[in-house]
């Protein structure tokens, strides 16, 4: 046994190479920076224009979930590079997060995982039993 030799662990990324877990939580966070914008954009339209400040976190959450999400899926950084500077292009960047979350729940069911209106729900971090 050589004791310098590494170790020699076989990592599944799941069915057509989507690593399912990153996924999720790529979704997850895609989801709830969608809403944030929302309800930004309805509370900046009813109160205040100092709403607007919401928008900030939902676009740190709407780009860490784009490049989770597209890592687990398995996507070019080209590709995600490309997605995270349309991200910073108003109304397009709601586009972009409608694309990434159906892609996203598409290869979660693939994988046989339950998703719901908010994701992958945590009773499902574990593929369904059949």
């Amino acid at each position: 046994m050589n004791p310098y030799q590494p170790p020699g662990a076989v990592v599944d990324a799941g069915a057509d190479g989507v690593d399912a877990e990153q996924v999720a939580s790529g979704q997850k966070l895609v989801i709830y920076a969608f809403l944030v914008y929302l309800v930004s954009g309805a509370l900046q339209a009813l109160l205040s224009p100092v709403a607007v400040l919401l928008v900030f976190p939902a676009l740190i959450m709407a780009l860490i979930g784009v490049w989770r999400a597209g890592s687990g899926l398995g996507w070019s950084v080209v590709v995600k590079i490309l997605l995270l500077v349309l991200m910073l292009v108003p109304l397009v960047n709601l586009i972009v997060l409608l694309v990434v979350s159906a892609r996203a729940t598409k290869a979660l069911r693939k994988a046989d995982y339950a998703v719901g209106l908010l994701g992958a729900s945590n009773r499902s971090a574990a593929p369904r039993a059949t």
